[in-house]
């Protein structure tokens, strides 16, 4: 029996399930069955089932909707030890990528049963074409003044590394059900 893989997701403007996308085929192609979903989607997550978790951070936090998952799965949450990647940056500076992961773990701190096995912040992507901000921000869009449409579009995620960090996590996962199947 091939072991499960939940690779979920929040996004607001389609970049972090671009990446959860890849995780998926690339969890897939190593023999694991992966199943990619929006955390909206996610209805229960199966003992057993192991878990990788992707979001962006926005401002400093994560979607509320991302909150409200990890609240929600909170006991089936602890029983694992999930993957989590967290879109930040969307310029390939040190110190931003130093700061989005500070945040990223303040954020995880609000969560004091969830013990991750590993996180890590990507390079993000922004283009103020296709943003999907809740209210009130979505207001902001509509300004003919927006700063966010000066900002230039960026996209620096490192597809390679993605997918050699999603190959590492389905070779653990083999690994580890080889010798011992649901022990975690």
């Amino acid at each position: 029996m091939k072991p499960e893989v939940l690779i979920a997701y929040c996004t607001r403007s389609g970049a972090t399930a671009e990446v959860a996308q890849a995780i998926g085929r690339t969890v897939n192609e190593a023999g694991l069955a992966a199943q990619v979903k929006a955390i909206a989607d996610v209805q229960s997550i199966a003992p057993g089932t192991e878990v990788v978790l992707g979001t962006a951070i926005y401002i400093g936090h994560f979607p509320r909707e991302f909150h409200r998952f990890l609240t929600r799965f909170e006991t089936e949450l602890a029983k694992v030890r999930p993957w989590i990647f967290v879109l930040g940056p969307t310029e390939k500076e040190r110190k931003q990528f130093a700061a989005a992961e500070e945040q990223a773990r303040k954020e995880l701190g609000k969560h004091p049963s969830l013990h991750a096995g590993d996180m890590r912040v990507l390079g993000g992507k922004f283009d103020p074409a296709h943003l999907n901000l809740p209210f009130p921000m979505s207001l902001i869009q509509k300004l003919p003044a927006n700063p966010m449409k000066k900002m230039p579009v960026s996209d620096i995620r490192d597809w390679e590394w993605i997918r050699r960090w999603a190959e590492a996590i389905a070779e653990e996962i083999a690994a580890r059900m080889s010798v011992s199947p649901m022990i975690r």
